[in-house]
């Protein structure tokens, strides 16, 4: 990179964008580096959309009035969106720039049209017989494209919150893939002039869209917790993160058909697809003597992540049954052509437009024309929605959810999809690690990294047990890749990485990029809240791994959910590990007590970390980490663990009534006594971390004891309920434990009690 900057990249310094001595000093600084005065210009607009006509204006006047007839090299200007904000900003912009230069000199850049299975839409529709002869109202029920981000606006809110979701997406890059899959042939598609015949034929497309109803074609939503951004200073923006709009094309291809754009921000996983349904089979269910007909082919195109073809395909299910069953014809990239990756054959987009640009090949730009057919069909929407903010306010959703749940039923009701069940795409990759094979793993007892500068873990939920456990990790050697719902928790576990000794601990806010950040077979440990939130975790990260990683949940969870979650993932070979950690937030950072259980091959990838990482005994040579068995086991050990210790919080919390309320005894008295009784066989850190409690003085008064002023009001995590339920269902006995749960329930329900407390006499002492 210096070698490049040092030699190759000049900077020349401008007054403003239309600096017409700047760039006449750019001009002689080329000549002087090239030794010639004929060149080549290309010029690339990263900048406002009002600097458009002045940098133009400059670039027209020095490069272009000097060579009108372009004998001494090209000029050609690549221009970066956004263009415009409605219609009549877009024609602004290209009035702007056409006063310079025509369109020959024009490349406006969309990425996604760089894509590979965009640009792979034209050999789709027209090199393959079949589907030219399918893609019309006679064979296609509905066609649904969508793009799905798990991430929201990761403090960006600002910028995010002018423009929305329908303009930063919709309007641009998936009309833009909608064109090239609806389009009718060009007249050529290569050639001198296949770039103005491709985009006459996207042009006749668009201009056949009416623009959508914003009463009844669209689902607008927000995610939950998009204000917050600091960066948004409307607090009651109503900025669409989610919208799915429902469109029509008015020409006889297609008319009829409903099409849906959908794009969102903060939703459970990381996608773009476009999906063309077919229409039911004809007498499908008398065919098959059922009572619904076999279930509906689709196309499904996957633009990212992995990209995919594949087309659901009914065929007979294996063995003696004779019904349909629906699997796949498929090509997946990274399985069928060699080296597909972006320094192989599949380049990075912009790596493709812009030597698209050097070889003057326009087809993959945006014509002028294009943009205004496009802005055409939102402008009315987005004007709609912006003028009556009360009528258009957007849904609020869960982040990490599909989206607002009334867009699945609009795209139910709207576009007759059908959604088959019983269908999972095989995920299963070809090239598979071989389990009990160590041969390609880093030496993890090393204290040297890995020279493949991939990480030995991840770990993926960011609450301060997350971030101390990770860096737990990197203390002790390990290089950790850290991820979380929140960009900030990243930045925040990332910066103490730094001020704790530039820990090896690296940060991502995509989940696609964290988890190939991982060293196959990949181990991630996932800290986050019990229930839903593990299962939209695991969806989010199962996606990109693959046969032989392991997945660790380190929550406190109910065993069954564990083992119904080691079952989901063992069908796609993936292992799962419930493991309990106790010891709380000090004892992550410092070394907890670990209870892994789940498949003996996933622990044995894991023994590396996880004993170095536990609390150790017997003088530092023994971990209190061991497998105790199938997967569920490590859960349920935990789940008792912390039953046991809500009955021995209780037994302390009644001695200490005892002691205060009628043995009459000070705060010093009581710390002096439990600090007695834990140099005897009660030695525990229970019994230790209460006599501190009630030593300890309040620093925000001065005055008294902190225990004094503590809330009598405690909460609980589940763990105890669930080893009640456990016991109650084994025929147990626990009355300890069960005592301790009563009392945790009375104990939440304060107002309640002290209501009581002027309504009902307690006992009294007897003299």
């Amino acid at each position: 990179a210096k070698a490049f900057l040092d030699e190759i990249c000049y900077y020349t310094n401008g007054s403003s964008y239309d600096d017409l001595d700047g760039f006449a000093s750019l001009s002689s600084k080329v000549e002087d580096w090239m030794g010639v005065k004929c060149f080549n210009k290309l010029f690339y607009y990263a900048i406002p959309p009002t600097a458009f006509a002045p940098a133009t204006s400059a670039v027209h006047g020095v490069f272009y009035n000097a060579d009108p007839e372009e004998s001494n090299g090209f000029i050609r200007i690549i221009v970066e969106k956004p263009f415009g904000r409605d219609l009549e900003s877009c024609k602004k912009l290209g009035n702007d720039l056409a006063q310079y230069f025509s369109e020959k000199h024009l490349f406006r850049i969309d990425h996604y049209l760089g894509k590979e299975m965009v640009q792979n839409l034209i050999i789709l529709r027209f090199g393959n017989i079949y589907f030219e002869q399918l893609f019309n109202k006679d064979y296609v029920e509905n066609i649904i494209i969508t793009f799905k981000e798990d991430i929201g606006t990761q403090g960006r809110g600002g910028y995010f919150d002018n423009f929305g979701i329908i303009r930063d997406i919709i309007q641009n890059h998936l009309i833009q893939a909608l064109s090239l899959l609806v389009m009718e042939a060009p007249i050529q598609v290569e050639g001198p002039d296949a770039g103005d015949y491709i985009r006459d034929a996207k042009v006749a497309a668009l201009k056949a869209i009416l623009p959508p109803n914003a009463d009844t074609d669209v689902v607008l939503g927000q995610y939950d917790g998009y204000l917050d951004d600091d960066t948004i200073t409307n607090k009651e923006s109503n900025c669409p993160t989610f919208a799915a709009i429902l469109l029509k094309i008015n020409n006889p291809r297609w008319a009829g058909v409903p099409i849906v754009l959908k794009a969102g921000k903060a939703l459970n996983e990381r996608k773009t697809e476009m999906r063309v349904q077919f229409k039911n089979s004809s007498a499908g269910a008398f065919l098959f003597n059922s009572d619904k007909a076999p279930p509906r082919n689709e196309l499904v195109i996957r633009l990212q992540p992995k990209e995919a073809m594949y087309m659901k395909t009914n065929v007979k299910s294996p063995g003696y049954d004779s019904s349909p069953v629906q699997s796949e014809l498929e090509i997946n990239y990274d399985h069928r052509f060699e080296n597909f990756s972006a320094r192989g054959t599949n380049p990075d987009a912009y790596t493709r437009l812009i030597l698209g640009v050097l070889r003057n090949k326009q087809e993959a730009f945006v014509r002028n024309d294009e943009l205004i057919a496009s802005w055409k069909i939102f402008t009315p929407l987005l004007h709609a929605i912006e003028n009556n903010p009360a009528k258009y306010r957007p849904i609020v959703y869960e982040p990490g959810s599909r989206g607002p749940p009334e867009a699945d039923i609009f795209i139910r009701e709207n576009c007759n999809f059908e959604r088959n069940e019983d269908y999972v795409y095989n995920l299963k990759t070809r090239t598979l690690v071989k389990r009990n094979s160590f041969s390609n793993l880093a030496d993890l007892s090393s204290s040297e990294p890995a020279s493949d500068g991939l990480n030995d873990v991840g770990l993926f939920g960011l609450a301060v047990m997350g971030q101390n456990f990770a860096l737990n990790m990197a203390s002790k050697g390990f290089s950790v890749a850290v991820s979380n719902r929140s960009p900030a928790k990243v930045d925040l576990t990332v910066n103490r990485a730094k001020a704790e000794g530039n820990l090896p601990l690296k940060g991502y806010y995509s989940t696609e990029e964290f988890v190939q950040s991982i060293r196959k077979p990949r181990r991630i440990i996932i800290l986050v809240q019990a229930g839903k939130p593990v299962d939209a975790t695991i969806a989010a990260l199962s996606q990109y791994l693959e046969a032989g990683d392991v997945v660790v949940d380190g929550g406190n969870e109910w065993y069954p959910n564990t083992i119904r979650r080691g079952q989901e993932l063992s069908k796609k070979e993936i292992m799962f590990v419930g493991m309990g950690i106790s010891g709380g937030e000090e004892g992550a950072r410092n070394g907890p007590s670990l209870m892994p259980g789940g498949p003996k091959e996933a622990y044995d990838l894991l023994e590396p970390i996880i004993t170095k990482c536990a609390a150790q005994v017997d003088d530092g040579t023994t971990p209190c980490c061991a497998y105790l068995g199938p997967i569920g086991a490590g859960n349920y050990v935990k789940m008792v663990h912390n039953g046991i210790e809500y009955g021995d919080m209780q037994l302390i919390g009644e001695v200490y009534d005892i002691m205060k309320n009628m043995l009459k005894m000070e705060n010093e008295e009581m710390s002096q006594l439990f600090a007695d009784w834990n140099k005897t066989e009660l030695d525990s850190y229970l019994i230790e971390i209460t006599s501190k409690i009630l030593a300890k003085k309040d620093e925000l008064t001065g005055e008294g004891h902190v225990v004094d002023y503590i809330l009598d009001k405690t909460g609980m995590k589940g763990t105890g309920r669930w080893t009640i339920q456990e016991a109650a269902e084994r025929n147990v006995a626990a009355p300890t434990m069960a005592a301790s749960l009563d009392a945790r329930y009375m104990s939440a329900r304060k107002d309640e009690r002290v209501f009581a407390q002027g309504v009902l006499q307690g006992p009294s002492i007897i003299p």
